[in-house]
């Protein structure tokens, strides 16, 4: 137990420092390929027609879920954002200044029932919830600020994929591994189907990419650790141009995918 908690303890000070390394280049990358934008939305139109009041955006990072989250309701509602890198949270509020009803805090994800007692209609998880390695105490505390009829939306990143829906990684480099983040997917699932009153909904979203798109997500320090978690992030963007380029040629077509979940809880 003290070996796996010194491990969360060491995970989660990583997670904040490569986020707060990667806010610049994160917004770069959304200028150029707006994924984290698309997967809010489509978070959003999965959960149509249900359109919330109140929403708790879990590791929002420099604002994109959030305002995306903003923007797909025609009545926009109160969200308030929450995630542990000061360097994200600046972006996020540049991003939404001057939008009513939109607020930021910066805290544990862990510790919601620390900093929120209201209650609210969703929360979204957008890209976020495998960076948490207690994720199970973040789903619980969620789970019980949710109204009967609310839902947790998430979107997991589940890893590239060739043309037969065979792992990528492993099919170029034969042996290696590349695990983003700290939750396995079974794990999640698990997680959620514990959570008593909810009922989970799963949908798969692969798309094709391209080597400019791989190296440009793999660039930002935070993903890029994943592969090199002991190489400085300046050594590690030419192994990541090689390893990225390697890939592609070893595996064309190249897809990426993410797994949305919307766990809504019984009530109205």
């Amino acid at each position: 137990m003290g070996k796996q908690n010194d491990f969360k303890s060491r995970f989660k000070k990583a997670v904040e420092r490569n986020f707060d390394q990667s806010a610049p280049i994160y917004d770069t990358f959304e200028a150029k390929h707006r994924l984290f934008e698309t997967l809010t939305k489509k978070l959003c139109e999965l959960n149509a027609p249900f359109s919330p009041c109140r929403v708790l955006d879990v590791g929002c990072g420099t604002g994109i879920s959030t305002i995306s989250i903003h923007n797909s309701f025609e009545s926009p509602p109160v969200i308030y954002g929450i995630d542990i890198s000061g360097s994200m949270l600046l972006k996020a509020r540049e991003r939404c200044k001057g939008q009513e009803k939109i607020y930021f805090v910066r805290g544990d994800a862990e510790r919601l029932s620390e900093y929120f007692h209201e209650a609210f209609d969703a929360v979204f998880y957008t890209a976020s919830i495998f960076l948490l390695p207690n994720f199970q105490e973040s789903i619980s505390q969620a789970s019980r600020l949710i109204v009967p009829g609310g839902c947790l939306a998430i979107s997991y990143y589940d890893g590239l994929f060739d043309g037969k829906g065979r792992d990528a990684v492993e099919v170029a480099y034969p042996g290696g591994s590349y695990r983003y983040g700290a939750v396995s997917y079974p794990e999640l699932m698990d997680c959620l189907k514990a959570q008593k009153g909810f009922k989970s909904s799963e949908f798969d979203y692969r798309f094709e990419i391209a080597e400019e798109f791989l190296f440009d997500f793999l660039s930002i320090p935070a993903q890029s650790a994943g592969i090199f978690p002991k190489v400085s992030y300046i050594e590690r963007i030419p192994l990541v141009r090689e390893w990225s380029r390697n890939l592609v040629k070893k595996v064309s077509p190249l897809f990426m995918g993410w797994k949305f979940v919307l766990a809504r809880k019984n009530g109205k």
